[in-house]
């Protein structure tokens, strides 16, 4: 299913990590082996999802081939922000995160967002803000500024 051999083995491994996670929440209600496919069959959309995700990153990056001349300062100032803003999403609720991270790092729409994460539209939309208002108070960012 992913056309990539090198792939399989990284899948199987996430395969049976799932099941044998979920497997208390089995209920019999399907054989066992319908359960397994249908757990095989979302670690390979998932799988599908971050190459496209990847790709199209790769592809604006490599369609704009600008870069500005960096120093070593905007070097190490870039570097300090990024491992801010890291810190502190690792301090928000992982449902904020998620609605974040799923918004602004990997650009999606509140629709694709909203089916990603089972939620609905709205919610995902309240989640985001709610992410970014408290991402300003730990940053000491003023939201105004920001938007």
């Amino acid at each position: 299913m992913t056309g990539n051999a090198s792939v399989v083995d990284d899948l199987v491994q996430e395969v049976f990590i799932a099941a044998f996670s979920a497997l208390a929440g089995f209920r019999r209600e399907a054989r066992l082996d319908t359960w397994l496919y249908r757990i095989t069959v979302n670690k390979v959309r998932n799988f599908w999802d971050a190459q496209r995700r990847r790709q199209i990153r790769e592809h604006r990056v490599a369609s704009n081939p600008q870069e500005p001349v960096v120093t070593p300062e905007e070097q190490a100032r870039t570097t300090e922000h990024r491992r801010r803003l890291y810190a502190a999403l690792g301090q928000l609720p992982h449902k904020y995160r998620e609605a974040f991270t799923a918004r602004a790092v990997e650009s999606l729409s509140l629709q694709e967002a909203s089916e990603k994460l089972g939620v609905p539209v709205s919610t995902v939309s309240y989640r985001t803000r709610q992410a970014e208002a408290r991402l300003c108070a730990l940053l000491d960012l003023d939201p105004e500024e920001t938007s």
